[in-house]
């Protein structure tokens, strides 16, 4: 019997080669391909693994703190922080702190935003005309910020400079009359509280250079100076925080540049200033903080000094300024700028923190104000656009200084403002109640402990949000950088805390004696806060390693036991990573245009979601490589016992048993296997070494014996039949009329003929294509509807760049499988019709005329396969996935078009073939 086998192996050449080919193919794509993808996902899974932990693995926030935007979408903006303030207790921060498990807690409390000053003296002598009487000098402030697309002015003020004393400070003996002008009566008038608009209005500042000296003084200038000083607004925000607990979780305590770290014991202090030659003291009560060395917006004062051209004669300048429209008169005179001096935010922040530095400074906190979360609605085109609101005048009033806003404050805005205002008491003992900072150290908020890109965090205690350029039009406007915050306390882009205290120290902003809740009837107090100050509690959890099940269970069962202890959000921030969302900003108040913006927000649940995907991925490509390799070598090995009917027939004449038969086309199959197997082998040694593949050698040692069982499994039910064929019918089949006969008219006709005329080898030969193009569009659906959670994501976005690779290599496998196996099919059945061919030639059909009769046939398999395996392939998606119409479509049509240009391009072999057969040998054949 193996000697009949080895001359047939030798006799049939061709058709064994085929054999060899298809489980060499069959065995060497499989191990490689698993191997590929299984070492792929090793890459993802470390990856993920490598960046699955942030700087806290569960995030515990207020009751409804939620945003409609991260219940739908899973995101979370950068600065989501300081839209929260309040709503955790004292008490339900400390039983978290107690659970089992709990490794680190770190609370955070955002007390809000203090408007603290900084004076800013100036000085115009250099700009007096000495040859003139009287003269005018004005002065504007005007504020730039947003990279120089918002411009704001704040106020101007006019000085009359006159050689004559002033009487009172003020008023000027007429020369003509004898009678005391009063220049500055007109403006004395104007409404000074700023209630109608956020700038100051015109004022008039009167200045004698013979008695310069105590007006000077007024304004802190060096004696004989002209000149007065601007109280220069910057917003900072307060948070109050664990210093032991924010060492430990991020570091902060490295981070320190100067002076010391802040502690759980620093406390309230007092501070006594002695006033009216130290008969009298007032005592203020200072809060130990921490202060930020850098500060995060861009923008900066500008002086400018111009000459006024008042077009009259000098001496008729005085009463004209006390003229009823002299303030109106004033604004619209002609000026020539003759000096600009910019005052930059940073450099203006040095000041103040030098000042809150010193032990014995006086800067206390007459009001904070907190700022509300942004409301975001969808757009069209899937960008966010913030929501504009506006804010009650009222917000900027206090009972001492009137209407007191920075110049941007008018700006357009998107936040609710709400403000606690100092009750202005002072106690028996002449205590101040309203808290001063008293800086004892700085930190570089640039120093904290880093983390993973990929899996980043918001850390917006520490780090501005900022929004980049996301087209050429906004870089162009913003000069190629980023979009930073500034002094609009209800702006888009919010300042993170400058000043941190320790928990200990919450007190001072919460009492009663110190701020008052209600005033004009409007809620401006934080009730809420009072009684629960914390903001977020940031949990790091023991014993948390990686990415493994173990350490996912760990996190979700303290999470659990947090969220059942307290009612409190609970979220589990493991696994989050950034992922930048296209932001519509409208065009402000004040020069900005609109603009398209990419800010970094972050989504959660990124990481499990990606070794889920990752999981299901490598499973359905093991399965349906196998398939398709299955069915690749049921037609190969079924095409070669049919080509051996007639000999198989002859020898059950002789007396051969079927069993024998069986046998014999078995071990035919089984030593065709063994020799694929070891060629197979050496094939992948082979790749291997080429493209310094990470495969165990016991995985390409499998190969010989994966070949052998495949050829032999695959070989079943075709020898089988084989051997259960009657003798004469295998010698010479019956020939059987057509139930109906079909009136041939076409080529096309023709060709979908020979289609039905071996239905099981065309329904083997679509089943191979519409596995393989089921697989494509299943793998197109999946991955498109996996981009929409996870890509646009940075860890995402990596991962994705990593498994397209391999997720490539198995679609090109399997659809290539399908594609041969319809070439295959074509190839038999041309040398099966050999005598037919050389009877259409010799009747006159032309070599394009059969060419066409077999693509035909072929590709109407194709188009069979390729059809049914994309809608099954999407449909399953859509059933499973829940996926968009429009993504399913989209993968179907792709899928489908794939399919078939494989096919083609598989047909091109066997028809030029095809072309070089001769009619006179087809007929002799």
């Amino acid at each position: 019997m193996l000697h009949i086998v080895w001359s047939q192996v030798a006799r049939r050449r061709g058709r064994s080669l085929a054999v060899v080919a298809a489980i060499v193919v069959a065995a060497v794509s499989f191990s490689l391909l698993t191997s590929a993808v299984a070492s792929s996902r090793l890459e993802v899974k470390g990856k993920v693994t490598a960046n699955f932990r942030s700087a806290y693995d569960i995030l515990v926030r207020p009751p409804h703190s939620i945003t409609p935007l991260e219940r739908s979408d899973r995101l979370v903006q950068e600065n989501y922080l300081s839209g929260i303030f309040g709503g955790i207790t004292m008490q339900q921060y400390h039983l978290i702190k107690q659970l089992s498990g709990v490794q680190v807690a770190a609370p955070i409390a955002m007390v809000g935003y203090t408007l603290p000053v900084v004076n800013l003296r100036y000085a115009i002598n250099k700009y007096v005309d000495p040859t003139r009487s009287q003269q005018l000098l004005r002065v504007d402030f005007r504020w730039t910020s947003d990279r120089g697309l918002t411009h704001t002015h704040d106020a101007t003020r006019y000085f009359f400079v006159t050689k004559e004393p002033l009487h009172h400070g003020q008023a000027l003996r007429d020369p003509v009359t004898g009678h005391q002008i009063q220049v500055t009566s007109a403006f004395d008038t104007l409404d000074t509280n700023r209630t109608s608009a956020f700038q100051n209005p015109p004022n008039l500042i009167p200045f004698s250079t013979t008695r310069p000296g105590r007006l000077a003084q007024n304004y802190g200038l060096k004696p004989g100076q002209i000149g007065s000083n601007y109280l220069y607004q910057m917003p900072l925000m307060i948070a109050a925080v664990d210093p032991k607990a924010e060492a430990e979780l991020v570091g902060l305590k490295q981070a320190v540049t100067s002076g010391r770290y802040l502690t759980e014991r620093d406390h309230i202090t007092h501070t006594v200033v002695h006033g009216n030659g130290g008969r009298t003291s007032l005592t203020y009560r200072q809060v130990p903080m921490l202060m930020s060395g850098r500060l995060t917006s861009d923008e900066h004062m500008t002086t400018v000094v111009s000459t006024v051209d008042t077009g009259i004669p000098d001496d008729q300048l005085p009463g004209r300024l006390a003229a009823k429209d002299g303030p109106r008169w004033v604004t619209h005179l002609p000026f020539h700028v003759v000096h600009r001096t910019r005052h930059p935010g940073n450099q203006v922040y040095r000041q103040l923190l030098r000042t809150y530095s010193r032990s014995k400074s006086v800067q206390y906190s007459a009001q904070y104000w907190s700022a509300g979360q942004v409301d975001y609605r969808r757009g069209a085109d899937g960008h966010l656009q913030p929501r504009p609101r506006t804010n009650n005048r009222f917000t900027w009033t206090d009972s001492t200084s009137g209407f007191f806003a920075p110049p941007e404050a008018g700006d357009i805005g998107f936040r609710k403002l709400i403000v606690a205002e100092a009750s202005n008491q002072i106690s028996p003992g002449n205590v101040y109640y309203a808290p001063e900072p008293q800086v004892v150290g700085q930190f570089d908020p640039h120093r904290i402990e880093g983390f993973s890109k990929l899996s980043q965090v918001p850390l917006t205690t520490y780090y501005p949000p900022a929004a980049a350029p996301a087209d050429p039009r906004a870089a162009r406007l913003l000069h190629g950088q980023s979009l930073l915050p500034n002094n609009n306390l209800a702006g888009y882009l919010q300042q993170p805390p400058l000043l941190l205290t320790n928990l200990r120290s919450l007190p001072a902003f919460y009492d009663s004696q110190a701020f008052t809740p209600l005033t004009n009837g409007e809620m401006r107090g934080y009730p809420t806060a009072w009684k629960a100050p914390i903001s977020v509690i940031r949990v790091r959890v023991a014993g948390v390693t990686g990415a493994d099940d173990a350490s996912r269970e760990r996190v979700r069962l303290v999470a659990e036991q947090i969220a059942r202890r307290t009612g409190l959000d609970v979220d589990i921030t493991i696994g989050t990573s950034p992922t930048p969302q296209l932001i519509d900003l409208p065009a402000g108040n004040a020069g900005r245009p609109a603009m398209t913006l990419r800010e970094g927000w972050v989504k959660k649940g990124v990481a499990v979601q990606l070794l889920s995907a990752i999981d299901t991925k490598s499973l359905l490509l093991f399965g349906l490589v196998l398939l398709v390799c299955a069915l690749f070598l049921l037609n190969a090995v079924t095409a070669a016992v049919r080509s051996r009917t007639a000999e198989l027939g002859i020898l059950s004449c002789l007396g051969w048993s079927s069993r024998r038969i069986f046998w014999l086309l078995e071990i035919e199959l089984l030593v065709t296997g063994l020799v694929a197997g070891l060629v197979g082998t050496a094939i992948a040694m082979a790749l291997v070494g080429i493209f310094d593949l990470h495969v165990a050698w016991q995985q390409l040692l499998l190969i010989t014996p994966v070949a052998v069982l495949l050829a032999g499994v695959a070989g079943l039910a075709p020898t089988r039949r084989a051997s259960r064929a009657v003798p004469m019918q295998a010698i010479q089949p019956a020939v059987r009329a057509p139930r109906r006969a079909l009136a041939v008219t076409s080529v096309t006709r023709l060709g979908l003929v020979g289609v039905s005329r071996t239905p099981g080898r065309s329904l083997l030969a679509a089943a191979s294509l519409f596995i393989g193009v089921a697989a494509l569009a299943g793998l197109l659906a999946i991955q498109q509807e996996f981009s929409q959670h996870v890509v646009g994501t940075l860890l995402g976005n990596v991962v994705a760049i990593q498994v397209r690779g391999v997720d490539l290599l198995a679609v090109a496998l399997v659809l290539g499988l399908g594609a041969f196996t319809i070439a295959d099919v074509a190839y038999l059945n041309i040398s099966e019709r050999r005598a037919e061919i050389g009877t259409l030639r010799a009747t006159g059909w032309t070599e394009h005329h059969v060419q066409r009769l077999f693509a035909t046939e072929a590709l109407v398999i194709a188009a069979v396969g390729a059809v049914a395996g994309a809608l099954l392939g999407v449909t399953a998606t859509g059933v499973l996935l829940h996926a968009d119409v429009l993504i399913l479509g989209r993968a179907a049509g792709l899928a489908a078009s794939a399919g078939r240009l494989a096919a083609v391009v598989a047909l091109v072999v066997p028809l030029v073939r095809l072309g070089h057969l001769a009619p006179a040998g087809l007929l002799h054949d």
